[in-house]
């Protein structure tokens, strides 16, 4: 795919839980296929932080009922 193409799958595209990449304005700028994958791995940290801090909340939870 050409880098105009991927972009456009980019701007277009949904994670698992129906959001956006959070660097959309980045996938306008970018101009390598190299920040583009950059952009793809920024996103996934950041759902890996989600799910951290979902655990967390639900960790807190537990440990406030006694369970």
């Amino acid at each position: 795919m050409s880098i105009k193409e991927i972009k456009k799958e980019m701007l277009e595209y949904q994670d698992f839980y129906g959001g956006d990449f959070i660097q959309r304005g980045e996938i306008k700028k970018a101009k390598s296929k190299k920040e583009l994958n950059i952009i793809i791995e920024n996103h996934r940290d950041h759902m890996e932080l989600m799910l951290c801090d979902a655990n967390s909340h639900l960790d807190s939870f537990k440990r406030k009922i006694g369970l």
